[in-house]
């Protein structure tokens, strides 16, 4: 009977935590000008894990308001810094902290990670770039979202974000705060025509993905399939990305080398 009522006592917890961010995207998604691409690629009652391009700092709080899912993102641990941000991060973008430096930290994002995933029908949120890229191109991906899935058995989808408002790059105050960052760019994508494109799902244990590897036990071997999902994972954005240039009809960088905007 205690592990009852301990168990309600947290689902009524966690109801009532998730309420603020509940109505902030669904306020949000008022001002919001999104058309997801090949949506039907998203499972229905299948965990998944969503890999995406990481250009504006408004990326998370708007594909929340565009496929109405429930993800948890995995956001640098520099953007927990204080309580106003945490509870943000939290409660209204639900970010988990991973951390760069301190890497005996990050056992217990992950835990609670691999906690999540035991359900069926949850998705998760990694930037595989690791970081805000506001170029044209992508920059090398890191293996984390690879490894996760990997180690879960969830398939990645990747996810490509086009249109987004970039925000110029300036060393001031207010560009250099995560804060009132974050809030300049939900402001500055409001009523903007994003295109959100879903790629096709890499199964991790799909039959490209492992063949020819006979004993998972060795460390070698897992590299190789993370690897191979890492390289599934960067064709498959190098396909979204030219189909939003092909879509927009315009080339995919004009005379300056920056990519072109979509009005």
């Amino acid at each position: 009977m205690t592990v009852t009522v301990k168990n309600l006592a947290k689902i009524i917890s966690e109801f009532f935590c998730s309420i603020p961010g509940i109505l902030f995207i669904n306020f949000y998604k008022l001002f919001t000008r999104t058309k997801v691409i090949n949506q039907r690629r998203i499972p229905f009652n299948k965990s998944a894990i969503f890999a995406i391009n990481h250009t504006a700092d408004a990326d998370p709080v708007i594909l929340l308001a565009a496929i109405k899912k429930k993800i948890f993102f995995l956001a640098e641990s520099e953007n927990f810094g204080n309580w106003i941000s945490n509870f943000f991060m939290r409660r209204f973008a639900n970010c988990v902290p991973l951390f760069k430096q301190q890497f005996l930290k990050n056992v217990k994002s992950f835990k609670e990670l691999f906690s999540i995933s035991k359900d069926k029908n949850i998705f998760f949120g990694i930037f595989p770039e690791g970081e805000l890229n506001k170029s044209s191109e992508f920059k090398k991906f890191k293996k984390g979202a690879a490894y996760f899935s990997y180690k879960t058995k969830i398939p990645i989808i990747p996810v490509y974000m086009y249109n987004m408002n970039k925000a110029p790059e300036s060393k001031r105050w207010v560009w250099t705060n995560k804060i009132t960052r974050g809030i300049i760019s939900l402001i500055m994508n409001s009523f903007r025509k994003i295109n959100i494109f879903i790629g096709e799902p890499i199964d991790p244990i799909a039959k490209n993905i492992v063949e020819d590897f006979k004993d998972f036990t060795k460390p070698a071997t897992y590299k190789k399939i993370i690897n191979n999902i890492n390289d599934a994972l960067e064709e498959e954005f190098l396909s979204l990305k030219s189909d939003a240039y092909e879509l927009s009809g315009l080339p995919e960088k004009n005379d300056a080398g920056e990519e072109p905007i979509d009005s």
